[in-house]
């Protein structure tokens, strides 16, 4: 038996766009994608180095729940350098990628019945996550002319009365 919690997540089409795009390529189609923002190019050399070199090092197993310890480390040592911001490294969390860290986000921050405000348009994955947790999505529109960016009254106009202030 599904959840029904489960069951409310709509499809992500952009999933579907790219199956269509690799079926395309397969028959000789050349298609740009454009759907689920992946870079067109490899990672960097010294990456695929790296990894060469954990892989041959057996560095191929669970790591600590938060992360490998020293990449944790590296990553708090260039917050310091890049921003000159002390981030400890028992406050980093590192995931396979965004979208488990924005789902965990939310599970931390929010309780059944909350309200989230998401850009309109925005990341297709939000408003599914958000459903999710048992919050609730509330859309503001944002403009391209402004690069954007949310403006202060879409915002004031979409908390509730007594949030408005």
């Amino acid at each position: 038996m599904i959840a029904q919690k489960a069951k409310e997540i709509t499809p992500f089409i952009v999933m579907e766009v790219l199956e269509k795009a690799a079926e395309m390529e397969q028959q000789g189609i050349n298609v740009i994608h454009l759907e689920v923002g992946e870079p067109d190019f490899n990672v960097p050399k010294c990456v695929s180095v790296a990894e060469q070199k954990a892989f041959d090092e057996g560095r191929t197993h669970y790591t600590h729940s938060l992360g490998d310890p020293e990449l944790r480390k590296q990553i708090a040592e260039k917050y310091k350098e890049e921003y000159n911001v002390s981030v400890s490294p028992g406050q980093i969390i590192v995931t396979s990628g965004s979208s488990p860290a924005i789902l965990l986000t939310l599970g931390v921050l929010c309780d059944a019945g909350d309200e989230v405000i998401i850009s309109d348009p925005g990341y297709a994955c939000y408003e599914n996550f958000i459903r999710f947790i048992g919050a609730k999505a509330i859309k503001v529109p944002v403009y391209e002319e402004d690069g954007f960016q949310y403006r202060y009254e879409e915002i004031k106009s979409a908390l509730p009365t007594e949030h408005a202030q």
